[in-house]
């Protein structure tokens, strides 16, 4: 009898453990799993002895930060967004050392610190996954043609969060010739459980609860308007650079994407070894959007190779 009585507490204490946890899940962790603080951007392209331009690039009622990096003789433009939690010269990404190689290819660039983010202004210190953030990249393209008209390609470069931003930006009537996705966003409810594992250290199934309640709360993309199913119908050159091993927006997602739309050129990093010196500092976040700082080189040329076909394209078209 007393065993069954201890069998019975210890049931009712795990129930109501688990009660508990979906009540939190439910009503107390979307707001959090959403929360972003901007971090300001301290450094400048001349770091880099880069020439470059501060900008204010007018988004609805916002006016955004960032630079406008011009090319001598460039060959295309590229608008570059970076992803959730970081800036314009994310050190994740290496945004500054990108737009160095960027610039050597003959490419202008123009960048920005997207809502929420960087220096430009917080409006409710969210994350909304691309779905908020999308009239920023539509506001870039805006700049470019009233500050920079040019016939020459564009071509949208989106990294992780901001892979996510640049469809959804596309799927609200923003033209352009190309698109690079850098470890893109691409189902938002699987990034929020593995990255609430990266920040918490507890399993990402356990999230299961929290990240569906806060993409029902919020309106999040997901299912059928999820980044992947958007990206599905695009019909432009989509480069799709991808680390085999990301931990947060990861490859199976990548290699369904490549496989329904005949577009998309997937082009999956080399290994890199999570013992690597680019990768100091990142902890569990790993490879994620390590493509340019831990593999300068082929990045360049991946990137070089496709915006040249790009180029190349546009110029038989114009004949």
């Amino acid at each position: 009898m007393a065993w069954t009585r201890k069998t019975s507490v210890t049931l009712w204490a795990m129930f109501g453990l688990i009660l508990v946890w979906v009540l939190l899940s439910v009503f107390w962790a979307p707001v959090y799993m959403i929360s972003t603080t901007p971090y300001p951007v301290d450094q400048t392209p001349a770091s880099r002895n880069l020439t470059f331009q501060d900008i204010t690039i007018p988004s609805d009622d916002l006016l955004l930060e960032g630079w406008w990096i011009p090319a001598a003789e460039p060959t295309a433009e590229l608008i570059f967004v970076h992803g959730a939690g970081s800036n314009r010269i994310s050190q994740y990404i290496g945004s500054l050392d990108f737009y160095r190689s960027l610039h050597d290819l003959n490419i202008s660039i123009v960048t920005m610190d997207i809502r929420n983010h960087g220096n430009s202004p917080v409006t409710d210190g969210t994350l909304r996954m691309g779905l908020a953030e999308w009239p920023d990249v539509i506001a870039a393209g805006r700049w470019l043609d009233h500050h920079q008209p040019s016939d020459r390609p564009r071509v949208l470069l989106g990294a992780s969060m901001g892979g996510s931003t640049v469809i959804h930006a596309m799927m609200n009537g923003l033209k352009a010739d190309a698109i690079i996705l850098l470890d893109p966003l691409l189902d938002v409810l699987d990034s929020m459980m593995e990255g609430s594992e990266i920040e918490t250290g507890i399993p990402a199934p356990v999230f299961a609860i929290a990240a569906r309640a806060t993409i029902h709360k919020y309106s999040l993309p997901h299912g059928e308007t999820s980044p992947l199913a958007m990206a599905k119908t695009l019909d432009l050159p989509i480069l799709l650079i991808q680390d085999w091993d990301d931990p947060v927006t990861r490859s199976p997602f990548a290699a369904e994407l490549a496989n329904s739309n005949p577009r998309v050129k997937l082009a999956r990093v080399p290994p890199i070894s999570v013992d690597e010196a680019c990768l100091d500092g990142k902890e569990e976040w790993g490879t994620h959007v390590a493509a340019h700082p831990c593999r300068p080189d082929w990045t360049r040329q991946t990137v070089s190779a496709f915006i040249q076909s790009v180029v190349n394209s546009r110029s038989m078209s114009d004949r």
